[in-house]
C-alpha cells in the first residue's frame, strides 16, 4: 500500500470518527444526495486539517514553557501520591530552550523518565507530531526492559494507552525506552493539565514494576 493510499485511509478514518462523534457538523438538504454531502463534508474537512496554520508553530521558548508548567503540576500531583521527582531547567537556569527534559525519579543516572517532541519517520504514526513520555532504560535490557516488557499489557491496561518501542535496529544498539504518545494538539492548545497527569499517571503506574526490579 503506497503512502498516500495510507495517509488518505488514516484520514477518512479519523474523519468518520470526529463525524460520529458529533464534532463535524451536519446540514443535510431535502432532497440532497447523502453520498456526494458526505463527500463534500470530507472534503471541507480534510482542507482544513492540511492547511498550514500559524497557531500549528509553537516556538521553541514557548515549547520549553510548557514542558516547565507540565512538569511543575507533575510533580505536585506525584508528590501526594507519595512519589518525588526532580528535574533541571535550562531555561530557568540559564536561559537555554530545551527540545527535552529529562525526569529522575530513582538513583540511577541510567533509567530516567523524559519529555518531549517526536515525529516518527517509520511506523504505523509515521509522519506525525506527539508530544512523548519516555521511560528510558538504555543498556539494561536483562535486569529491566525485558522483564518490563512481560508487565506491559498490564501497564497498558492500567493507563488505558498502548505504548511503544524504539524500533528494532534502535533497540539493537542498545536504546531501550518504552513511550507513551500524545497528540500534538495538546502542545498547541496548551492543554497543561492533560499533559501532567497522563505524564503522572505514566510514571505513578511504571515506578512500582522498576521498584520490584530492583532499580533505587
Amino acid at each position: 500500500m503506497s503512502d498516500f493510499v495510507q495517509q488518505y485511509a488514516a484520514y477518512k478514518e479519523e474523519f468518520l470518527k470526529e463525524l460520529k462523534s458529533g464534532n463535524v457538523e451536519v446540514n443535510f438538504k431535502d432532497g440532497a444526495d447523502s453520498k456526494k454531502m458526505v463527500l463534500e463534508l470530507f472534503e471541507q474537512w480534510l482542507k482544513g486539517k492540511t492547511a498550514p496554520k500559524e497557531s500549528q508553530t509553537v516556538a521553541s521558548d514557548s515549547f520549553d514553557s510548557f514542558l516547565d508548567e507540565v512538569l511543575l503540576r507533575a510533580k505536585r500531583i506525584l508528590l501526594e501520591r507519595g512519589i518525588r521527582i526532580s528535574y533541571l531547567s535550562l531555561s530557568q537556569q540559564i536561559g537555554v530552550a530545551e527540545s527535552w527534559k529529562c525526569i529522575k525519579v530513582f538513583g540511577s543516572n541510567n533509567i530516567f523518565y523524559r519529555i518531549g517532541k517526536t515525529k516518527p519517520r517509520k511506523g504505523p504514526n509515521k509522519g506525525r507530531e506527539y508530544l512523548v513520555f519516555d521511560l528510558v532504560m538504555d543498556g539494561h535490557k536483562k535486569q529491566v526492559f525485558v522483564p518490563l516488557l512481560e508487565k506491559k499489557d498490564r501497564i497498558e491496561s492500567s493507563l488505558g494507552v498502548s505504548l511503544e518501542r524504539e524500533l528494532p535496529k534502535v533497540e539493537a544498539t542498545g536504546k531501550y525506552r518504552l513511550k507513551l504518545l500524545l497528540p500534538y494538539d495538546v502542545v498547541r492548545e496548551k492543554n497543561i493539565r492533560l499533559a501532567a497527569r497522563k505524564l503522572a499517571d505514566f510514571v505513578g503506574t511504571t515506578k512500582p514494576y522498576l521498584d520490584d526490579l530492583g532499580v533505587i
